[in-house]
């Protein structure tokens, strides 16, 4: 590596009059006090001719425009000034360089481009892709003992069996069991649900897997002790038995014939995802549950990137080159609804973008600079629902920045980058249903009504199917569509099944088969 004694001054060879004085200084501390000096370039664009789109990129993001226009009363351009307030870099050479360019530019200084060499011959990393940095779980009966590794994760394998066995005579009541005999009528309805219960074991504990069904199982635990509203269950977590008899889930999976293998491939090693839906308006008092437990400097939010689609393209960069929005409308609208419509393809495909493209000033600037900026970064975000538990503190293994309106940390990789170098992400996602449920739930005990246990409300109420088959589904999770409405009149739905089967045809594709 490189000794701390060894002080590098940068030299960048930007062509401003500002830089040119600093490279003359560091040039003379360089020979003065014998330190080495290396040759660079900022680099913000890739080719020279980029310098302008670079520029509109950056306006883009100050919501300044780059031109100020003059036009006359048939919308024709009179006149063009540059405006003044925009933001502005004063170079074009921030675009990467060419060896021969750099040689070129430190050609009395030969040993700058040596030095530039041997730091690049130092630089080695490697990301490791292999390693998981999760956190761990440690039994509440071994949190005040000294253990060793070996012996937690045997203990942890023993206490998720433990809280299993626990609850089956919980979950599994006389009813339940008569409804698993439905679906297995020549099998003890117990027999049927331990088999299924080892085998899921004997897959999640070979995985190495407790750690992360325990801690998942401990801020759900913790959230329904403080009567926060869970969801119960979403994604293929609902066929897992043993995330129903922990309580991490509330739909049993034998009655319904969810699959295991849904949630686990036995055959693969990567973890799967457990959503959680939690109450919108108390989401983050389970998030610092999370931070108490865990450490604030082991827990982040998940970043995220917006890009500049085809469409948002057209858009930014006619608002900054002062397009009428009526012009710009016109041109963003020949541009197909498809989340992965290029521009490059919406010109193929479409015989009038092409002829404006051709014939129209202003369609041709901005489909000029917006197919240069396609897909480039617009904005970033925090992502809804993902947060990122460490079991090492995260600047250890990843970099991290600060968000404006939160104190929390941000991973500057986004979600699938985070995951791949083994950083455990599990969704909070806040849920506004689940605040409505309960703030009716406490109306009704409020006014003098029974306390509703919403959770084990019955699945064959009648009332409730006549509601539904008159449509009155407004404020009914996934079904209160104008469509769904119209879809729930026609069918007659007297079943929990069939509410299934409804929400699953009601999505593009199979949608178009109802009516037959």
């Amino acid at each position: 590596g490189i000794e701390k004694e060894s002080w590098l001054y940068q030299q960048y060879l930007d062509r401003t009059k500002q830089q040119e004085k600093v490279n003359e200084k560091l040039a003379a501390l360089s020979k003065e006090r014998k330190i080495p000096i290396v040759a660079t370039n900022g680099c913000h664009y890739v080719d020279r001719e980029d310098w302008r789109a670079h520029e509109i990129l950056m306006n883009v993001q100050s919501g300044e425009p780059v031109e100020i226009l003059e036009r006359d009363s048939f919308g024709n351009v009179r006149g063009r000034e540059l405006n003044p307030k925009r933001k502005v870099i004063p170079t074009h050479e921030l675009y990467f360089k060419s060896p021969q360019e750099m040689e070129a530019l430190f050609a009395d200084l030969p040993e700058a481009i040596e030095n530039t060499q041997k730091i690049a011959a130092l630089c080695n990393f490697q990301l490791d892709f292999k390693t998981k940095f999760y956190p761990v779980f440690v039994p509440p009966y071994l949190e005040e003992n000294a253990f060793s590794e070996e012996e937690r994760v045997k203990e942890c394998a023993a206490y998720l069996r433990k809280l299993c066995e626990e609850g089956i005579p919980k979950r599994y009541t006389p009813e339940r069991l008569a409804k698993v005999k439905e679906k297995y009528p020549d099998q003890d309805p117990l027999e049927v649900l331990k088999e299924r219960l080892e085998g899921e074991l004997e897959i999640i504990i070979s995985k190495g897997m407790c750690d992360y069904l325990l801690i998942v199982y401990d801020f759900i635990a913790w959230a329904k002790g403080e009567g926060i509203p869970v969801g119960p269950g979403r994604g293929s977590g609902a066929g897992s038995i043993i995330l129903y008899l922990i309580g991490i889930t509330d739909i049993e999976p034998l009655r319904f014939n969810l699959f295991f293998e849904r949630f686990i491939n036995p055959e693969r090693m990567s973890y799967p995802d457990i959503d959680v839906d939690i109450c919108m308006d108390r989401r983050s008092e389970v998030i610092d549950y999370t931070l108490r437990k865990y450490g604030k400097e082991k827990v982040a939010q998940i970043i995220t990137f917006g890009t500049m689609k085809a469409k948002m393209a057209i858009k930014d960069v006619g608002r900054v080159l002062s397009v009428p929005l009526a012009k710009v409308n016109e041109i963003a609208k020949l541009v197909p609804e498809d989340p992965t419509m290029t521009l490059a393809r919406a010109l193929e495909l479409d015989p009038e973008l092409r002829r404006m493209e051709e014939e129209d000033e202003d369609a041709k600037r901005i489909l000029e600079y917006a197919k240069r900026l396609e897909g480039s970064i617009r904005n970033t975000g925090i992502h809804a629902a993902g947060l990122i538990i460490c079991g090492d503190p995260l600047t250890d293994h990843i970099p991290i920045c600060n968000a404006k309106d939160s104190d929390m940390a941000v991973t500057q990789y986004s979600m699938k980058p985070v995951e791949a170098v083994g950083m455990l992400k599990i969704d909070f996602l806040g849920l506004k249903t689940l605040t409505s449920i309960q703030k009716t739930v406490d109306a009704i005990a409020a006014g003098g009504g029974e306390k509703i246990d919403w959770v084990n409300l019955p699945l064959d109420d009648k009332t409730t199917f006549d509601l539904l088959n008159q449509g009155k589904l407004q404020g009914v999770f996934q079904l209160e569509s104008t469509g769904m409405q119209e879809l729930a009149k026609h069918l007659h739905i007297d079943t929990f099944e069939e509410i299934i089967a409804v929400n699953a045809l009601y999505r593009p594709g199979p949608m178009e088969m109802i009516p037959s």
